[in-house]
């Protein structure tokens, strides 16, 4: 009878820490993506806003890393590719507008679990956990050229 209940009762405590881990994935890529839509100046402003994006997901998820022993993977992205990345994180295969940023954020709960996983119990914990947030600048910017009205 004990035994029954110490599955049940581990199983309800790893379930939580899955949960949670992966809300703070989901907090992580939304937080990072509203922090590309920040105003950034100048030369290189797509990279700063990068840059700061990645720092704001590293500190989202910094008690993962100390919990699991591995960094998540954290990448923001624009159409042309990742800007700033950290922990190996990679962009999706989604196609983005020019004005768009993607956040994508993972943990590879499978193989870093936050406690130890009872046998049995591995069967059914998922190998990745992950988020992805996007941000459309919505500032004009566009590849395509026109020519305006009245002029020849």
């Amino acid at each position: 009878m004990f035994s029954v209940f110490f599955v049940l009762l581990y199983g309800a405590v790893t379930y939580g820490f899955i949960f949670t881990a992966q809300q703070t994935l989901n907090l992580a890529a939304d937080d990072a993506a509203r922090m590309t839509l920040r105003w950034q100046q100048g030369q290189g402003a797509m990279q700063a806003r990068a840059a700061a994006a990645l720092a704001v997901a590293n500190d989202r998820v910094s008690w993962l890393t100390s919990m699991g022993a591995t960094t998540p993977a954290v990448a923001v992205c624009t159409k042309s590719g990742a800007l700033s990345t950290a922990g190996g994180g990679t962009c999706s295969s989604n196609i983005l507008d020019p004005d768009q940023f993607e956040v994508v954020v993972s943990y590879a709960y499978g193989a870093h679990p936050l406690i130890p996983t009872i046998p049995g119990l591995g069967l059914v914990v998922p190998a990745l956990l992950s988020s992805r947030a996007t941000a459309k600048l919505g500032n004009g910017m566009s590849t395509s050229t026109s020519t305006p009205v009245g002029s020849s």
